[in-house]
């Protein structure tokens, strides 16, 4: 299923879910946000009970609409389960390279769901042989009644935002090939009944009841202590402020590990430049206790620092979500000047959709179904008639899409911009390299010293790597700064480049002469001789000068108060659409 059908495969199954009804997948499935009573007596029938939640009665959810359920049925069998767990995990990585060609995240995710890679630790299954969660031991759903009760189909549960409800095609695909390849016939569902509250009669569930190892319990005690959505959401508050989950790692091995190498009041003013502030945070949520080098952890930093070494990888991929959402400013730039001259790597709006008869191209993927059945309404009307589809009517939709600009960051690291500032400009790396298919550089100017910290990252454990030797320190040559970024751009074909400048203050080490504002002036020469689409982003008290080094660069400047991860976040995003080319 291509990238299209299988977004509007999730739309017309969330308009049926929404309404609280069950739906059929091919012929054998059933899927729906209640629990589904079968009849031994009627093997091709099943009820669905519309009053009663599957998320609440099978692990006590107060909200909801939260959990999938999922029957795939089949003649009266004992499927392994363990077969049709690992069926489950091989959905799971088909859609998550289906989903991986969108060129943004499309996903807007809540809850305990972390990413797709995590989304197998959510999901439970059940057969005639046991079950559990897929992702687990698979040493659980022993109790006698469950198994008979699950002699004709495969019960799936799977904790699903409407978002990713597209993940049903994969799971329901997978577990059918996996219980044919068994010797086991499928089994056609012939009717499905949606009983509403009134029509339906007490259920007696009690055959279902079992101990599980799921994930999606409500209330999931950890270490004798706070459940797992309780633990992921201070991890994810305070990772966030950290820029990263290793940052905050670091810290607490800082704090808690032995023969401690470093100050931890240090390593957050060196890191931050603001220690009193992340550790008053801290303090507040009762991750750590003490002052300066007698800070320890307290038992729910310890909680907290056990549950990301087992969670670790699903907290980093929440954390990106999040900072994949953050071009969302608070605020907003106080001056915008172009001196570009029109001057940039190409035109265009972004990603733009047309729909075309399909006589007119030699493709046949990405029909339109909407433009096709009104292409057909309109020629039965005109016609009179009331045939079938037919070729003349299909409409194919073809995407056209921004051709690649890269992104180099030239970021002063001075020592003005410890703390916040660098913490900003290193979220703004991140962000780039989340949500854009290009490549992301990082180079900083301080001192003498220009420093390639990320080159063209493919990896975001390469990008992580290099922004961990960002230290800020000493003068501003920025001169320096610009000649080695042109100097590297330059020697690059065919691929444009944007290159981005963040600093807070005015030059303050010379390059060849004794004046270091005039020769970063002629440095900016550079940036127009080579033609790189330029954008500046500096601090209003240093408005005159970043104009004129702007203007000489023929690049867009953005004085702003501070640097707001946020708002930086939005300005590269818009300067970058600007300067994309087919």
């Amino acid at each position: 299923m291509n990238i299209d059908a299988l977004l509007s495969f999730a739309r017309e199954i969330n308009g049926e879910l929404d309404l609280g009804r069950g739906v059929r997948i091919g012929e054998t499935a059933l899927v729906s946000r209640c629990v589904h009573v079968l009849d031994p007596h009627c093997p091709g029938q099943a009820q669905v009970q519309c009053r009663l939640d599957a998320g609440q009665v099978f692990y006590q959810r107060s909200s909801t609409d939260e959990v999938v359920h999922i029957d795939i049925f089949h003649e009266l069998a004992d499927v392994d389960h363990r077969t049709a767990a690992e069926a489950i995990r091989r959905a799971v990585e088909a859609y998550g390279q289906q989903m991986s060609v969108l060129p943004r995240p499309l996903l807007e995710l809540g809850g305990p769901i972390w990413s797709i890679a995590g989304l197998a630790d959510f999901i439970d299954v059940q057969t005639a042989t046991g079950g559990g969660r897929v992702t687990g031991s698979l040493n659980f759903g022993q109790k006698e009644s469950l198994k008979i009760a699950h002699r004709g189909h495969v019960h799936v549960a799977a904790f699903l935002p409407p978002e990713m409800v597209g993940l049903v095609y994969y799971i329901v695909r997978e577990v059918e090939a996996s219980i044919v390849s068994s010797g086991v016939g499928l089994r056609r569902l012939e009717q499905i009944e949606n009983a509403s509250s009134s029509e339906s009669s007490p259920v007696d569930l009690s055959p279902y009841s079992c101990s599980t190892d799921s994930y999606m319990r409500e209330q999931i005690p950890y270490d004798g202590g706070n459940s797992l959505p309780d633990l992921m959401k201070q991890a994810l508050e305070v990772c966030t402020d950290f820029g990263s989950v290793n940052s905050f790692k670091s810290f607490l091995e800082c704090v808690a590990g032995p023969g401690r190498r470093e100050n931890p009041y240090a390593m957050l003013e060196r890191e931050f430049g603001d220690a009193e502030g992340m550790l008053a945070k801290l303090r507040t949520l009762e991750i750590v206790e003490g002052e300066g080098a007698a800070l320890v952890l307290t038992a729910k930093g310890r909680r907290l620092a056990s549950f990301l070494k087992k969670f670790a990888r699903e907290v980093e991929n929440q954390v990106r979500r999040i900072i994949r959402r953050s071009a969302r400013p608070r605020g907003t730039p106080l001056e915008r000047s172009d001196f570009s001259k029109g001057m940039r790597a190409g035109n265009g709006p972004g990603i733009v959709r047309t729909v075309i008869p399909a006589s007119e191209v030699d493709y046949r993927g990405n029909i339109s179904v909407a433009e096709t059945v009104r292409s057909w309404a309109v020629r039965c009307a005109t016609e009179g008639s009331h045939s079938p589809i037919q070729r003349e009517d299909i409409r194919i939709e073809q995407v056209r899409r921004p051709a690649r600009v890269d992104v180099c960051l030239l970021i002063d690291a001075s020592a003005s911009m410890a703390g916040r500032r660098i913490q900003a400009a290193k979220h703004l790396a991140r962000h780039l390299f989340l949500t854009c298919r290009d490549k992301v550089s990082v180079l900083t100017f301080q001192d003498r010293k220009v420093t390639q910290h990320v080159l063209r990252a493919r990896s975001i454990r390469a990008l992580e790597d290099g922004l961990a030797t960002v230290r800020p320190a000493g003068l501003t040559p920025l001169a320096a700064g610009i000649v080695e970024a042109v100097k590297l751009l330059g020697s690059r074909k065919g691929v444009p480049t944007m290159l981005v400048l963040l600093t807070d203050g005015i030059p303050t080490m010379n390059y060849w002469t004794g004046d270091p504002a005039r020769d970063a002036l002629v440095a900016a020469e550079q940036i127009a001789r080579n033609k790189l689409p330029f954008t500046c982003i500096g601090l209003a008290p240093n408005r005159g000068f970043l104009r004129k080094l702007t203007e000489i660069a023929n690049g867009t400047l953005y004085i702003v108060d501070e640097f707001d991860r946020d708002l930086l976040a939005k300005l590269v995003k818009d300067e970058r659409e600007r300067v994309q080319t087919w």
